[in-house]
């Protein structure tokens, strides 16, 4: 993934995380949208509960990346996660993902 976002992994910070997206940041799900502030706070508490910031240090790959768009993959479990995040003013803007078994990727 994109040295910003593997460098705030390595050395967990939530306001530093915070500060890499964008004030009118969403992250789409496929029910739901999470403001900056729900997102920050289901990352930290992922991070402090589950450890998920070494997961995501070992696993995201960084598939593409622009001044304008970030896209990452990993496997979780049984699925294939794709992040594509939209990059405005420098920060993450909007982020979505899609989870799918790899079956269904093709």
């Amino acid at each position: 993934m994109s040295g910003k976002y593997l460098s705030v992994f390595a050395n967990w910070d939530k306001e530093v995380f915070r500060n890499l997206h964008h004030e009118d940041f969403m992250f789409i799900r496929e029910t739901e949208l999470l403001t900056l502030d729900e997102q920050v706070d289901t990352m930290d508490r992922l991070v402090r509960e589950n450890d998920y910031h070494k997961f995501f240090l070992k696993n995201a790959e960084l598939i593409h990346e622009n001044n304008y768009i970030s896209e990452g993959r990993w496997r979780e479990g049984d699925e294939i996660v794709t992040s594509v995040t939209l990059i405005k003013n420098g920060k993450a803007w909007r982020q979505i993902v899609n989870r799918v078994i790899p079956e269904q990727a093709a």
